[in-house]
């Protein structure tokens, strides 16, 4: 059985980064929109000019197109492998 969960484990979809630090994407995301409203974030760098731009935006595309999947975990730094 234990041979079995190892292979389903495998299968599955790994966690981004995100996921791993955050739980998902839509908690960064709320974390983000609160260090914005505490001043503690640029509103424009972050959100863009309508709110739904910016570096959120870009690396929530990152996201969903599974960017992080792209890169290698070394000494607690993600880098380029390929």
């Amino acid at each position: 059985m234990e041979r079995v969960r190892r292979l389903e484990a495998a299968q599955s979809a790994p966690k981004s980064p995100i996921e791993t630090a955050f739980g998902s994407f839509s908690a960064y995301a709320d974390r983000v929109r609160e260090q914005v409203e505490a001043g503690q974030l640029d509103r424009r760098d972050m959100l863009g000019e309508d709110g739904n731009g910016g570096i959120l935006r870009t690396i929530q595309a990152w996201h969903e197109q599974q960017v992080w999947g792209a890169l290698w975990r070394r000494n607690r730094i993600w880098e380029h492998v390929g």
